[in-house]
């Protein structure tokens, strides 16, 4: 068994090699999705963006910024002081991003877990080791890529408001101009609806065609978040499909 079947099956995925006349084994063939195997998973290891610690959250005031000309330092700052939205009274808390500050890939997420924001990086536990499966399948490592949320605050059990969204949208679009990946991976149907505009309440009727942001020419492809994944697993071999369509993408762009 090769690599790439070895994190085909940790992502869930079944497959079965195909030989030619000779014996001689070609490529593996996806036929459907199975359990993961966790223990084929790699571990996280991340570095976030750094953040200023000297910022107080609680004493920032709310001022319109504007971020068309921020640096990555600049920007982190801001975030972390943010009080664009209500968010910023219950939620003391910023993630920003982790990862390759030039990446090929950029993959973003919905509102950050708690479990993310104390370990200071997007997609960990074992929906980050899914996440590093998946990856690892197309040839990929964590710190290759560039990860973020589409809101940096932490929500409460429920879905962002379309202030929410709005007001966090600045910070993620300016971390595309920054990053100017080659394509956007977007996880999850809460980051996909917003950042596409979308009425659409469930991520199949997203997923398919790659779509693009208004004024940008970086194709974006939606797909399952990890954490949907492991409560859904038939949906896994969909989410391979979409990797491939992404790496398509990548390299078309080449």
């Amino acid at each position: 068994m090769n690599l790439q079947q070895q994190y085909l099956e940790a992502m869930g995925i079944e497959t079965w090699q195909r030989r030619d006349r000779s014996g001689e084994v070609l490529e593996p063939i996806v036929v459907e999705a199975v359990v993961v195997a966790d223990s084929i998973v790699p571990s996280i290891v991340d570095t976030p963006t750094s953040i200023p610690s000297a910022v107080s959250v609680q004493t920032a005031k709310k001022v319109a910024v504007d971020v068309t000309s921020m640096d990555w330092n600049s920007l982190c700052g801001t975030v972390t002081s943010c009080t664009q939205c209500a968010l910023h009274q219950s939620s003391h808390q910023r993630l920003f991003g982790a990862g390759a500050q030039q990446a090929t890939w950029m993959i973003i997420g919905g509102p950050p877990s708690q479990a993310e924001l104390q370990q200071g990086v997007p997609f960990v536990d074992v929906a980050g080791q899914l996440l590093n499966a998946m990856l690892a399948a197309i040839g990929l490592k964590r710190h290759q890529v560039y990860l973020t949320n589409l809101l940096k605050c932490r929500l409460e059990a429920r879905v962002p408001s379309t202030e929410e969204a709005a007001s966090c949208e600045p910070y993620l679009l300016r971390q595309i101009e920054l990053v100017q990946p080659s394509v956007m991976l977007v996880m999850g149907v809460e980051a996909a609806r917003h950042l596409l505009n979308s009425d659409a309440t469930t991520i199949d009727a997203l997923r398919g065609p790659s779509h693009s942001l208004p004024g940008s020419a970086i194709p974006l492809v939606v797909t399952y978040h990890p954490a949907d994944l492991l409560r859904s697993p038939a949906d896994k071999r969909k989410a391979w499909q979409d990797l491939q369509q992404a790496q398509a993408l990548v390299t078309q762009a080449v």
